[in-house]
């Protein structure tokens, strides 16, 4: 079964909810306040099954200027519009500017309705279809098919039927793909049910059971029951007018503005790109840094305008603009937003969602044109490379990409295929990373490992974990893919936690001074010459010689076993062997006893005791040695 969704627009009072309750049976007005006063102060809903294959759902939105916020909420999630002018009054203010909304977001068909036929007469009806043509030149709406109906009467309701079926019929049901979305413009609670949400899906699907999150409070529930059109249903799809009964979730938890959908598939954003069109006459130019009233889905923020390529904009001018929220917002790139003033409350304009995770551009540079022309025309290749790239050298995570595009992770995975074909990027676990950054990183390790040699010449090399401090910040898989890809091509040495070229690795293997000093402690056996001793006797600086030293520690070339105290690795294993042999005949050993079987000083007694403590061969029990498990 086709599902769609139609909305109302109009001046108050022109008979939009009479109509409805003409057509389907259902009175939208639920409210006392609503009653009393005759007048729609809420959104309100019907359905309506036009035929077997077709139902319909009713969005009743205010006509008083005072609710334009709520007339907004009730046209973001709705496929075609509703048109009503009340014939003993005509085009009226609320007209226009419901009209100037609709074509803002982006709609396109509609059926305009003359209602209260039986009121006048029919050259007063002539007369008010003369001026809605004439208000429609140019606009969206502009040959439409035009109906006079009496709600009263029911004349001419049949035939506002064929029309509304025959629009149904155009219109393309919207997707059940992609991320599930459902902006929240009701709630309540009934006894023995707790928190009930409803809305317009607008996207996706969801099943009962799943787990959801209320944004942008990330508080998360789990889905108890769905309704569509007061119909128990097991899942929910785009296109329907549902309820949700929420498990988890207090009345007081969620409110207008709020929107459903799963966790981890929409980012909270202070900040975003936008194509901004302003209304024509009798808008006035505004002007860069304005603050207005934003409106997107059931959500309305105060922004500040960012004009990025000129000091103000214009009537009926579009331009690249950035907004900047006094409070998180959640949306994604191609919603419509519905812009108005701060202090004149009047619709000035409206625009579409281009990026939802901008950098702060620099106004008037010269990349703004370009970076415009992909987000607004790119493919989604062209969009997809351009988050990808923007994330530089962190490169963006799979799940957050397809959040920035606006796709769910199936469609991110196939774009991102096809970019790592033309290689256009890399994919490291679950990684994107633009390939020019990736090349530029991997220059930049060579770079700074050949001038840490520079600087430290006698060192095996850098810790891992300092060059990846020193580098520009990024993921650590990054990192390390990035450091084995350098080492297979050829140009590092990874050697434990240490990283060098591999020039200077062959230069160090090849050190004859390293070779003297190797042979000193080798020739020394248990008794090695200190730090002093050794740099005279090559013929380097005490500096040098450590560093010598500690880098053949390092390689596993001598033992250091305490401060500038080094041992050739043969002596350390007879010491081993010796204190093995010691201990499996007479089970404990102590300081006098390895004193006496080495012929060792107190000064090298002791590092070595406790060196056989360190490599786990020996634990000490009071003043005596044992062998360890």
């Amino acid at each position: 079964m086709k599902r769609i969704v139609i909305g109302t627009a109009g001046h108050i009072d022109h008979g939009k909810t009479t109509l409805i309750r003409a057509l389907t049976g259902i009175d939208c007005d639920r409210l006392k306040e609503e009653k009393e006063r005759g007048i729609t102060t809420e959104l309100g809903f019907a359905h309506w099954h036009l035929d077997d294959d077709l139902l319909v759902g009713i969005v009743d939105v205010p006509g008083h200027e005072k609710f334009v916020r709520h007339m907004v909420a009730g046209a973001w999630g709705i496929d075609t519009v509703l048109l009503v002018v009340a014939a003993d009054e005509g085009v009226m203010p609320q007209t226009r500017e419901h009209l100037d909304i609709c074509e803002m977001l982006g709609l396109t068909k509609g059926v305009v309705v003359i209602t209260k036929k039986d009121l006048v007469d029919n050259d007063m009806v002539e007369l008010v279809e003369e001026d809605i043509r004439d208000f429609l030149k140019g606009r969206v709406l502009e040959g439409s098919p035009i109906v006079a109906v009496s709600a009263a009467t029911g004349e001419n309701l049949d035939t506002l039927k064929a029309l509304l079926h025959a629009i149904a019929d155009t219109v393309e049901e919207r997707s059940r793909e992609g991320i599930f979305r459902l902006p929240v413009d009701r709630v309540f609670t009934l006894k023995g049910l707790g928190t009930i949400v409803t809305g317009t899906c607008i996207s996706g699907s969801l099943k009962v059971g799943e787990e959801v999150e209320l944004f942008p409070f990330e508080k998360k529930a789990r889905v108890r029951s769905i309704q569509a059109y007061h119909d128990d249903v097991k899942e929910a799809v785009a296109g329907q007018r549902i309820a949700l009964n929420l498990q988890g979730l207090d009345r007081l938890d969620v409110e207008r503005g709020s929107m459903i959908a799963r966790s981890d598939t929409l980012l909270l954003t202070s900040r975003i790109d936008a194509s901004l069109k302003l209304l024509k006459l009798p808008i006035k130019p505004i002007r860069h840094d304005s603050i207005l009233r934003f409106h997107i889905a059931t959500t309305q923020e105060e922004a500040r305008l960012v004009l990025l390529d000129a000091d103000q904009i214009e009537p009926g001018q579009e331009q690249f603009v950035q907004f900047v929220f006094s409070k998180p917002i959640v949306v994604l790139p191609g919603d419509r937003f519905i812009l108005r003033g701060s202090y004149a409350i009047q619709t000035v304009g409206g625009g579409s969602v281009l990026d939802i995770m901008p950098t702060r551009h620099k106004r008037k540079s010269e990349t703004l044109s370009e970076t415009y022309k992909t987000l607004n025309t790119g493919t989604d290749i062209d969009k997809t490379a351009y988050h990808i790239k923007k994330g530089s050298y962190r490169g963006v995570k799979q799940q957050a990409l397809s959040i920035m595009i606006g796709k769910d992770l199936e469609f991110t995975e196939k774009t991102g295929e096809s970019l790592i074909k033309n290689s256009s990027v890399k994919l490291i676990g679950r990684t994107y990373i633009h390939n020019n950054f990736w090349k530029d990183y991997k220059d930049k390790i060579s770079a700074f490992v050949n001038e840490y040699h520079k600087a430290n010449p006698l060192k095996v090399g850098i810790s891992k974990e300092e060059l990846r401090m020193r580098l520009p910040a990024t993921d650590v898989q990054i990192f390390q893919a990035a450091l084995d890809e350098c080492a297979s091509d050829g140009g590092i040495v990874l050697e434990k936690d240490r990283v060098s070229s591999k020039a200077h690795a062959r230069e160090n293997q090849n050190n004859e001074v390293e070779k003297r000093i190797v042979d000193l402690l080798l020739a020394s056996a248990f008794t090695p010459p200190g730090l002093k001793d050794i740099s005279v006797a090559v013929g380097i600086s005490e500096k040098n010689a450590r560093e010598i030293l500690d880098r053949l520690a390092f390689r596993g070339g001598v033992i250091k076993v305490a401060q500038d105290m080094y041992f050739h690795p043969e002596m350390i294993e007879e010491l081993k062997r010796k204190a093995i042999d010691f201990l499996k005949q007479h089970q404990e050993m102590g300081p006098s006893d390895f004193k006496a079987e080495l012929n060792l000083s107190r000064k090298f007694l002791i590092p070595l005791l406790e060196y056989l403590d360190q490599i786990k061969l020996t634990i000490r029990k009071g003043d005596k040695r044992v062998m360890r498990g």
